[in-house]
């Protein structure tokens, strides 16, 4: 009897505290429901926001890169008449290989010449005259507001060696598009954006936005006031804010559906990007999360888990590809000058037994020539062809490299005598001067100059000099040939 007793009580002991246990259980969810709607409010109001910084930043830099390239252009161009063939076929390549049209070059008196052909006077267009100033431009709308495209021009100035503008780069590009493929990133694309000016002037919207009362208001300030979007404190506010360049975000409420609308400054021609989601979209993550609780954090962590695995595998593996990328060159996939010098140095540092070794300096004969007769992209394939027939006539242990423009060098790391190096660049050349590039006018030969480890140096830099002097005496002979290096 006393051990029932004792039974009962610690039972009873037991289902006391699993009752205030349960009770604190069921205090604390409600507390956690009552308070978390306010705290799932402010976490879905900053992501928007930070989402529509991050996006426009994002933006930015396509834009800047764009201008970068346009830059890079231009300084390439500024050394010879800025309307040669070369030049206007450069143009023709920009608009094959990058969303930029109607890419024009411009003189300083506002003659334009087009990747199509088309020669017209320029000089009036505000973009070429805030170009003159040596600015960055970027223009206005061509038209008004086209659903799904709406171009602008970019335009940097020409420099010459002197520091001095001598023209105008320019093409127009689909900011409208640009700006849908940027947000379409974040909440599955189920967003809608759209640029203002800072008179609340719409300058371009993507296609999920479907408003067509909206999209024909004078100005997104008209709207809200006619459609009582926005009460008339916050809509001052709200104005206040955008011509002053500020980022922030608003409620709106159409037709009893809100949304939230973050807005962020472009910093460009006084440009402001407004993203607007729906507040139950905004918000889903947070619900999904309360529904699910403990099993959903435990997923969480599971997931988090392998998350961070694959990503340390992944950042492991990208890290090796970086690597391997920084030291190749970027036309042929051969290695580079830098990686070259590095390789070849170490190997003649570690080589304690004295090896005999090779160094090939190789040129392409009449680069420019080929170039000029077949354009620089047929160019640039010669040079690929010339990488890869390399690789492939010399051992794996060899080094093979691209020094820079026609310029290779491979440096064989096990060679019996000169009489082997000769027969191996006589076959080099055999082969250089039969490959085959399809529409390629002329012929393609190599010249080559040998100098040998340890017999003439025993660093890189000897052994590159020695080798380029024998190089020289084969351009002298009337190239298409080799030379070995002979000590004087």
């Amino acid at each position: 009897m006393k051990r029932q007793a004792i039974y009962k009580t610690s039972f009873k002991s037991y289902l006391k505290a699993m009752f205030v246990f349960f009770v604190f259980f069921l205090v604390c969810s409600f507390t956690f429901f009552f308070y978390i709607k306010e705290d799932i409010v402010n976490e879905s109001v900053d992501n928007v926001l930070m989402n529509t910084e991050k996006q426009t930043e994002i933006l930015k830099e396509y834009l800047n890169i764009q201008y970068r390239y346009l830059e890079g252009i231009g300084n390439h161009i500024s050394g010879q008449d800025l309307f040669c063939e070369d030049n206007i076929n450069l143009i023709k390549s920009i608009k094959k290989y990058t969303k930029l049209e109607n890419v024009g070059i411009i003189n300083c008196d506002g003659e334009c010449h087009y990747d199509n052909g088309v020669v017209k006077n320029v000089a009036h267009r505000e973009y070429f005259q805030e170009a003159l100033k040596g600015n960055r431009v970027l223009s206005d709308p061509l038209e008004s507001v086209i659903a799904g495209e709406t171009r602008v021009i970019l335009a940097v100035p020409i420099y010459n060696q002197q520091k001095e503008i001598i023209g105008v780069l320019g093409g127009s590009y689909d900011i409208g598009d640009l700006n849908k493929i940027v947000f379409k990133k974040i909440y599955g694309g189920k967003g809608s954006v759209f640029i203002a000016s800072k008179d609340g002037r719409l300058i371009t919207y993507d296609t999920a936005l479907q408003n067509k009362k909206f999209l024909h208001s004078e100005s997104i300030y008209s709207y809200f006031a006619e459609y009582d979007v926005l009460s008339t404190d916050k809509l001052q506010s709200l104005r206040k804010k955008i011509t002053k360049q500020k980022k922030g975000y608003i409620t709106l409420n159409y037709k009893n559906k809100k949304s939230y609308m973050a807005y962020y400054p472009l910093k460009i021609n006084d440009w402001i990007i407004c993203y607007n989601i729906d507040v139950d979209v905004a918000q889903e993550s947070y619900t999904v999360i309360i529904k699910l609780g403990y099993l959903l954090f435990t997923l969480f962590v599971l997931g988090l888990l392998v998350l961070l695995n694959t990503i340390f595998n992944i950042n492991k593996k990208h890290q090796k590809n970086l690597l391997e990328y920084v030291r190749k060159d970027a036309l042929t996939g051969i290695k580079n000058k830098e990686t070259l010098k590095t390789e070849i140095t170490n190997y003649l540092a570690k080589d304690k037994s004295q090896h005999a070794g090779a160094l090939f300096m190789i040129d392409v004969d009449n680069f420019k020539m080929v170039n000029d007769l077949n354009g620089h992209v047929i160019g640039d394939e010669v040079l690929k062809a010339f990488g890869t027939l390399l690789k492939e006539s010399f051992a794996i242990d060899d080094i093979v490299g691209r020094a820079g423009g026609d310029e290779f060098i491979v440096f064989v790391k096990e060679i019996e005598d000169e009489i082997q190096a000769q027969k191996k660049a006589d076959e080099v050349c055999q082969k250089i001067r039969e490959i085959y590039i399809e529409d390629f006018k002329g012929s393609i030969s190599c010249s080559i100059g040998i100098a040998f480890y340890p017999k003439h140096g025993t660093t890189f830099k000897t052994l590159y000099n020695l080798a380029d002097q024998a190089l020289y005496q084969t351009k002298n002979r009337g190239r298409n040939g080799y030379t070995c290096y002979i000590e004087k």
